[in-house]
């Protein structure tokens, strides 16, 4: 379901920053990419999904990225200017690649992911840019930690994290692990936790805080949870998938909300619907319990769905009043 693109007189209260995708996903269910016989287009990128799930939920956003200066720029900007998310701040890089990606669908939790990243435009934002975002109007700001690895994002991404700090604008951090934008994955600890520092809230998965600190691949779920309740942020707030999400501050753990139980039939986009439901939560001034069994509930809409953003859900999907989310403080 498609929200009416956004008005220009509505200004963006979310900005989100980073990776932007043209996401080809395989028509048949379950037949892998060799055996589809055609690939629906549509716009994605854990950044960019972030804006366009809050704004499903009613929350004007804007997406800092860059695309190609070509047709297929072109294709991801109209794909995402359909979602209502502002492209006034999506760049094009003349000789750069817009990310893209093949996927098909194997089962809920399995399937081919083939992502085509090298010299891509989103990893190259110019971080002059960060001064014409219309800094009057943002509430929140959700960064990644993918857009660290590498190109001149990462400068944008310091940028904008000062000029929100600088405004006593929320900043969010997304863990975002991507392995393969990582030539070394130590780098990804070493390159994201000083960049952290002073963040109002950090989430992310299970495997994503165990990959940030050093954990390693085998750590236990218990062990995980102690690490993310330690990690010094005022909010962390840590995905489990199935079990729920768990909500920490100031070391204590605040909030434990189960996960909608269901059989899911896709789980790609699960984890960005989860954290543009909680913005859209958060703006509207519900408590962190409320924001959190919203965000639940989202991220179970989104993976009964197949695709990734096409399934993110409107108010009414959820049970909520049209323009409910939407009520500015």
């Amino acid at each position: 379901m498609t929200a009416d693109p956004t008005p220009l007189s509505d200004a963006p209260r979310l900005l989100t920053v980073g990776r932007i995708n043209l996401d080809l996903f395989a028509d048949s269910h379950g037949t892998g990419l060799v055996g589809a016989t055609c690939f629906r287009p549509s716009v994605g990128g854990s950044p960019t999904n972030t804006a366009i799930a809050a704004r499903r939920l009613g929350v004007p956003s804007i997406v800092l990225t860059a695309v190609a200066a070509d047709p297929v720029g072109d294709l991801a900007i109209s794909r995402l200017a359909s979602t209502g998310v502002s492209v006034a701040a999506v760049q094009r890089v003349e000789g750069a690649l817009t990310s893209t990606a093949f996927l098909a669908t194997l089962s809920a939790d399995h399937g081919e992911r083939v992502f085509y990243r090298r010299e891509a435009a989103d990893t190259l934002v110019d971080p002059a840019a960060v001064d014409d975002l219309p800094w009057e109007a943002i509430e929140v700001v959700v960064l990644s930690a993918d857009s660290l690895a590498a190109g001149t994002t990462p400068q944008a991404v310091a940028r904008v994290a000062a000029y929100a700090r600088d405004r006593a604008i929320p900043v969010w951090w997304d863990l975002d692990l991507r392995p393969s934008t990582w030539r070394d994955p130590a780098d990804y600890g070493r390159t994201t936790v000083p960049a952290l520092d002073g963040a109002d809230l950090v989430i992310g998965t299970e495997e994503e805080f165990a990959a940030l600190l050093g954990a390693g691949p085998d750590a236990s779920p218990a062990q995980v949870r102690d690490l993310a309740r330690t990690f010094p942020a005022p909010s962390t707030i840590l995905k489990r998938g199935p079990r729920g999400a768990l909500l920490f501050e100031g070391g204590e753990e605040v909030v434990d909300v189960a996960a909608v139980a269901l059989e899911p039939v896709c789980t790609v986009g699960g984890g960005d619907s989860t954290t543009g439901a909680l913005v859209a939560a958060r703006l509207a001034g519900m408590a962190w319990e409320d924001a959190l069994d919203l965000a639940m509930r989202a991220a179970a809409h989104t993976v009964m769905q197949p695709g990734c953003s096409e399934g993110f859900p409107v108010p009414a999907d959820l049970g909520l009043d049209l323009g409910v989310v939407a009520v500015r403080r």
